[in-house]
């Protein structure tokens, strides 16, 4: 029974520290470009994807308005911000990947630390 409740111990603060470092690494992923702020997800990386294909087969403009995360129109290079964004996406994730498999290896709760 108490091997039971020690694991069932473990286990919750495991659940707890990789929701604390999911929290953590989500706050990370935001790019500031031309005085906007821009929270970097896969939505706006397929979005940037895709512009720049368009403009690279249709000729369309690279530059266009766009909201940032606080509704404000900036005026963008699709692909200067789409390098952007895809630095900060491999850079977060790559850290998030790292401190999750440090994390998998802790065994007790005391050595559970973010």
């Amino acid at each position: 029974m108490k091997n039971l409740e020690q694991h069932a111990r473990e286990r919750f603060e495991f659940n707890r520290q990789k929701q604390t470092l999911k929290e953590q690494q989500e706050q990370r992923l935001s790019v500031t470009y031309r005085n906007g702020l821009f929270k970097v997800d896969m939505t706006l990386l397929t979005f940037l994807y895709m512009k720049n294909v368009n403009t690279g087969i249709f000729k369309h403009d690279p530059e266009f308005i766009m909201l940032d995360s606080y509704d404000t129109p900036v005026k963008v290079h699709c692909e200067e911000l789409s390098n952007l964004c895809m630095e900060r996406w491999r850079e977060v994730y790559n850290d998030w990947y790292n401190e999750y498999e440090e994390l998998k290896t802790k065994r007790r709760v005391k050595d559970v630390g973010v």
